[in-house]
């Protein structure tokens, strides 16, 4: 292995620094290459020699290192190996400590804690675009989907619109709805009969829905109070439970929102049709109500006997009167004549009658068949 060294060092370092020979050789001793260099340097002008000096002197490097005599001695004895430390590294002292540079850091500075921001809560900017008044276009006409917080996108929005405008035309109930995110909660003071009293108390009857995006479990209903006097609640909360239900067959957001509107829009139809049901029977009794006979006040108990008689004998009248109409219709029927005209015919086969056989039919009786009613002459000679 130090063979192997050595030779290695051979090859990269100069002769003098690989053995050691300048520095190990005793005072006073020079190599062979000192000897020439002193020989070179006598045959050197000395005005050369002084430059040289001044040269190095103006360097100001640091003088060669100079073999003691102790380590002269350790090298012989092998303690020392020459050229060891360029290879391997220094060893670590395992028991040595690394203090860490103290470094002065800037005093801290007390910062004020910040709100944070609550993302359940809608901001007092967004529920002043919501129920500031009845959304509408640049043409006048109400906008019936509400989404300031641009939760949808620009072309969802228009296909959700363009719907509720279809069933506004197709409907008498007008269906608002208000778009929320699925966790947003409303103000205290903030509910959707609230927003109802506030704004649509003079538009007719309107269906207005408050609507969470992702949540349509949440979403809640309201009715204007004319289809709620007719309309039980019961009938309510089964039109919104199917508009959920049928939402949540969808797991996209939009298309969620979509099953919705169309469910809720044909559960409108049949509130719609009931509406109108109750309106007409309504309108009925008022007709009723005006033609109808005010009644005779209430009397003493003979008037009451006298009214019961009055009332027998009218009755009694009647039907006296349609027994004689009737039995008079069937007298007529009974006494009816009927008179066929004789026709004259011309001889058969030259002779001036038939062969003798006939009969008469009278019709005498309008309950028996004319075959039933034939009078047979039994001796077609008689005629002769």
């Amino acid at each position: 292995m130090r063979k192997g060294l050595f030779i290695l060092l051979s090859l990269v370092l100069p002769e003098g620094a690989l053995t050691g020979q300048d520095s190990l050789r005793p005072p006073g001793a020079t190599s062979g290459s000192a000897r020439g260099a002193e020989t070179e340097g006598r045959a050197k002008d000395p005005e050369e020699k002084a430059a040289e000096l001044e040269k190095v002197r103006k360097s100001r490097l640091p003088a060669l290192p100079v073999w003691s005599p102790s380590d002269y001695e350790k090298v012989k004895r092998g303690e020392i190996v020459a050229g060891q430390n360029f290879f391997a590294p220094v060893p670590v002292d395992p028991d040595a400590t690394i203090e860490p540079p103290v470094e002065e850091l800037p005093e801290p500075v007390e910062e004020s804690p910040q709100p944070e921001e609550d993302e359940t809560a809608i901001s007092a900017e967004h529920m002043v675009e919501y129920f500031r008044e009845i959304p509408r276009d640049g043409r006048g006409e109400s906008i019936f989907l509400s989404d300031p917080q641009d939760l949808l996108s620009q072309q969802e929005f228009r296909d959700r619109e363009s719907f509720l405008h279809y069933h506004s035309s197709e409907s008498d109930i007008d269906m608002f709805v208000y778009l929320f995110d699925q966790r947003q909660e409303f103000p205290v003071d903030t509910d959707i009969q609230a927003v109802y009293q506030g704004l649509f108390t003079k538009h007719g009857p309107v269906a207005l829905v408050f609507y969470h995006l992702g949540a349509p479990d949440r979403s809640q209903f309201f009715l204007s109070s004319d289809i709620r006097a007719v309309i039980s609640q019961d009938e309510q909360d089964r039109a919104l439970r199917a508009a959920v239900q049928e939402a949540f067959e969808k797991s996209d957001v939009a298309y969620q929102l979509d099953n919705f509107l169309v469910e809720l829009s044909i559960r409108l139809y049949w509130i719609e049709r009931e509406l109108k049901a109750a309106t007409a029977t309504r309108e009925a009794h008022r007709l009723e109500s005006k033609i109808r006979v005010i009644p005779a006040p209430v009397g003493n108990e003979e008037d009451n006997l006298r009214l019961v008689g009055r009332a027998v004998l009218l009755a009694f009248c009647v039907i006296l009167v349609g027994l004689s109409g009737w039995t008079g219709w069937l007298w007529l029927q009974h006494r009816r004549k009927y008179r066929f005209p004789e026709v004259e015919c011309g001889p058969l086969l030259g002779a001036p009658y038939a062969a003798g056989v006939g009969a008469v039919i009278s019709f005498s009786n309008a309950h028996l068949p004319p075959s039933r009613q034939r009078d047979q002459v039994p001796d077609y000679l008689e005629r002769m």
